[in-house]
């Protein structure tokens, strides 16, 4: 088990991961409506997302909408747990920080599963294809193991243990 210092740096950790994910990814967003369509291409819109739509009957715009849902969600999640993971000595936070570490673990599952959909359905395994789904959900794998960390913390800390 930790030992209190140890939960503490633990707990750190975890926000630092958070902020980061927050700078990198409002960076990001910031940069590429900044710059020309070219200069970040990698990080833009994953290639294979206009394949979903058509896929499960929807068109380019709605599956675009569903991918901007999950980001904006995402986001929130993110601000929300490293507001209660600093503040995980009251109640009302380590409740809202298992709360919003569950549905992001809920969110990133999904958005593992979203990206890796268009090879399933049409078996179209070209190699930008693969290359997108495979970044894309090794990024929301990655996310959805930091979630299961923080929804663990959340839980197993008590009041007194991060005083």
């Amino acid at each position: 088990m930790y030992t209190q210092m140890g939960r503490k740096k633990f707990i750190k950790g975890l926000l630092a991961i958070y902020i980061s994910i927050f700078i990198i990814g409002t960076g990001l967003i910031v940069a590429m409506h900044a710059t020309p369509s070219s200069a970040l291409a990698v990080f833009r819109i994953p290639q294979n997302l206009r394949e979903v739509g058509p896929e499960l009957g929807m068109t380019w715009p709605t599956s675009l909408r569903v991918y901007h849902f999950f980001l904006v969600s995402f986001f929130i999640l993110v601000l929300l747990n490293i507001v209660a993971l600093s503040r995980l000595n009251e109640q009302k936070w380590r409740s809202i920080c298992r709360i919003s570490s569950f549905f992001g673990i809920l969110l990133m599952w999904s958005t593992a599963l979203f990206f890796v959909l268009p090879l399933t359905l049409d078996g179209n395994f070209q190699a930008t294809n693969i290359q997108t789904a495979l970044v894309y959900s090794m990024l929301a794998f990655g996310l959805f193991i930091v979630n299961l960390l923080t929804f663990t913390v959340a839980q197993k800390t008590s009041p007194t243990k991060t005083k």
